[in-house]
């Protein structure tokens, strides 16, 4: 794939397209018939300052010109060998490099390597020692200077914290007989850095604004992550099939973290100290899946599976270990799944599909006992089954209709719920082959049900073991209204009722509704945009008697005493989270004078998230009908708010048919109100600060040359 056709414009990319695209997309017909390219792009962005928000993702950490070069190389000979290569942002961060060579038919061979940096999106100034490695010391602020060779008070500094991902891939593939190829694949992933983490302490003296407990103790990343895949697929025209195995093997350092309390008597907690990390793991599969065409309307799939995850590493010595219980956790769980469907084409206007799912998760984990009080690990395993039949018939002139139900069974001693059960019947009406108007229209109901609940009911319901009634509804409209102008409309919803537990969730619902247009103003100019608007809440409870004894006047507001009627008098409190989100994009770009081509884009977005918590009474009637005092509101929480607002402009002039310089200017606004982290204070002294508007600038010259 050449960088032109990476960079072909669609309204969404337009709307979130890259700093600066190497080249002027290439005309498709063109791209086609010649494929052959060879570009370079020198880029030299400047930015006006550094804002956590804008480099959280795309690793520029650097105020000024930060220089950078594109290539795009693409050859096919006339015997059919094909190379490639491409590199992005190269001298930044978040550079690519890909290279490929391909005899046609035959072999192919191909590496790959991209770096993904993730900064924190906060400012972090602390006197915590340490920050990068596996020992955390808490601040000095003892009087004087120097005190044994160290400053006292502990400085303040501005750490950065940052994590990167360094991925290197290799492919190579050859076709060892007609219709039977060989293919492999080996990934390899370095994640390092430094990410927010903290232990519970207690609140030192000499640090005002104290808002817990807990110490600043970031958590160190070093993490190597390999993945290894190998493949064997054979075709002809009856039967489809490969074969494969596949490895996942993460080794993860440092083991633990230390802490050390500082001469603030800001201190860890007991026992919290060392903490233990992310242990190693590995995870193996063999696999083999496959089609086969019985007839030429009718075609069976099939896959099974056999994977196995392992957990092996040495416990750390930092905390003492109950006697009996080994050297390591020896994890393993085994999971063997087993797929089969079929699809038909009874009559030219009738389809028929049925299937079926099995997985069979067996976690063979030996159970420890860790502590003193008797606490264990918890091995979980199940059983899930999953069937699926659909009818879809062709009702003439573009209409189709279809008709569908849903099964799923999962099961599982180790669950509060042995078994639950799942039946969903969906519908779906569609028109398609228009010239003017397309869509379809899905609605679907789900009900979950399931055994009863072991030993004894429990307080809170698990969601995924609750009673369920789920209603959704999707629907698509494409529409031509002429040559020049297109729409497409889409929304989605679901809608959920849960049987309500003492405390936990009992409803939820989210919506999404976009529209995506484009319009030709004339040959030169296009002018495309789109909105999106997504909603949701989920709704929790509190419910227990007000009375410690079934309808009695013994009643001091306690949660968990005997059940009371009406239900309705067991409320004590309801919290309803609700997010919102809006984005908008327009972009419109053409050519003046047939020469130069210019284009300018314009992107909103807007989060929202509301935490209501429901009014509670201050007194209720108990069941003889005495006025009682009750639990007094949590409050209500103050609203978060993220908004986006960026605008990009660009123009490219073609200096000579082989040479190109482009203009960019880029305004970016980004705004935060999370109470959250409004001026946060950890119990250390550690300050986390967000600026609640950050506005970045950039200007942008590019030199692209074609060869």
């Amino acid at each position: 794939m050449t960088m032109h056709k990476r960079f072909r414009q669609t309204a969404i990319v337009v709307a979130l397209s890259s700093l600066f695209p190497a080249a002027v997309f290439a005309d498709e017909v063109e791209e086609l018939t010649n494929p052959n390219v060879a570009d370079a792009a020198f880029k030299l962005p400047y930015i006006n300052q550094i804002n956590p928000f804008y480099r959280q993702y795309n690793g520029i950490n650097h105020e000024g010109v930060n220089g950078n070069l594109d290539l795009d190389y693409f050859r096919r000979s006339p015997d059919g060998t094909w190379i490639r290569m491409n590199a992005w942002n190269l001298g930044l961060s978040t550079q690519e490099f890909g290279a490929s060579v391909e005899q046609q038919g035959k072999w192919a061979f191909g590496i790959d390597y991209n770096q993904i940096p993730r900064y924190a999106p906060y400012e972090v100034t602390t006197r915590v020692q340490g920050v990068g490695s596996n020992n955390i010391r808490q601040p000095n602020v003892t009087s004087g200077t120097v005190l044994n060779g160290v400053q006292s008070p502990t400085p303040q500094q501005e750490i950065t914290l940052k994590t990167q991902r360094d991925i290197t891939t290799l492919s190579a593939s050859a076709y060892l007989i007609e219709g039977l190829k060989a293919s492999l694949s080996f990934k390899n992933e370095n994640k390092t850095g430094t990410q927010m983490y903290g232990v519970r302490g207690v609140a030192g003296t000499g640090t005002p604004n104290l808002y817990s407990g807990f110490l600043f103790a970031p958590q160190p990343i070093d993490q190597l992550h390999q993945q290894l895949e190998a493949v064997l697929d054979y075709a002809d025209k009856k039967l489809q099939i490969s074969g494969g195995y596949y490895g996942s093997f993460l080794n993860a350092n440092p083991d633990s973290l230390n802490v050390y309390g500082g001469t603030n008597t800001a201190t860890v907690t007991a026992n919290l100290s060392p903490v233990a990390m992310p242990p190693d793991n590995a995870m193996q599969q063999l696999y083999v899946s496959g089609a086969y065409n019985f007839s030429d309307t009718t075609r069976g799939n099939f896959k099974l599976a056999r994977s196995e995850g392992r957990q092996t590493n040495s416990f750390f010595t930092g905390q003492p270990t109950q006697p009996g219980i080994g050297a390591n956790l020896e994890g393993k769980v085994t999971t063997t799944e087993a797929y089969a469907a079929i699809t038909s084409r009874v009559t030219s206007d009738l389809r028929l599909l049925g299937s079926w799912r099995f997985e069979d998760k067996h976690d063979r984990t030996p159970v420890r006992v860790f502590y003193t009080d008797g606490s264990t690990n918890n091995p979980e395993s199940h059983q899930a089954n999953w069937g699926k039949l659909e009818a879809d018939y062709n009702i003439g002139a573009g209409y189709s209709a279809a008709l569908g139900v849903d099964y799923l069974r999962k099961f599982s001693y180790e669950w509060e719920r042995l078994s639950v059960e799942e039946l969903t019947y969906r519908a779906t009406f569609s028109k398609a082959m228009s010239e003017m108007v397309n869509g379809l229209l899905t609605l679907s109901h789900t009900d979950r049900t399931g055994a009863e609940w072991t030993p004894t009911k429990p307080n809170i319901f698990p969601n995924y073991l609750a009673n369920l009634s789920r209603n959704k509804a999707r629907a698509m409209l494409d529409t031509s209204f002429s040559d020049a102008l297109n729409m497409q409309l889409a929304y989605e919803a679901y809608f959920d009722n849960y049987t309500r537990s003492d405390f936990g969730l009992s409803s939820g619902q989210g919506q999404i509704i976009s529209l995506d247009g484009s319009y030709g103003i004339n040959d030169n100019w296009k002018l495309n945009a789109w909105y999106s608007h997504q909603w949701g809440d989920s709704l929790q409870n509190a419910r227990g008697a007000v009375c410690t004894t079934a309808n009695g006047v013994n009643c001091q507001g306690n949660l968990g005493a005997t059940s009371r009627t009406p239900p309705e008098l067991n409320e004590i409190w309801t919290a309803k989270l609700a997010q919102k989100s809006d984005q908008f994009g327009i972009g419109v770009n053409g050519k003046i004078a047939e020469i130069v081509t210019v284009g300018a884009q314009y992107l909103y977005a807007n989060d929202r998230l509301d935490q209501d918590s429901g009014p509670v009474p201050a007194t209720t009637i108990n069941g003889n009908g005495t006025r009682v005092p009750v639990a007094a509101s949590n409050g209500v929480l103050p609203e978060t708010r993220y908004t986006q607002n960026t605008f990009k402009v660009y123009g490219v002039y073609p200096v000579s048919k082989a040479t190109r310089i482009r203009l960019d200017y880029i305004f970016d606004q980004r705004k935060m109100d999370d109470y959250t982290w409004t001026n946060w204070v950890y119990a250390d002294g550690t300050k986390v600060y967000v600026d609640p508007n950050q506005i970045t600038q950039i200007f942008g010259v590019s030199l692209i040359q074609s060869f």
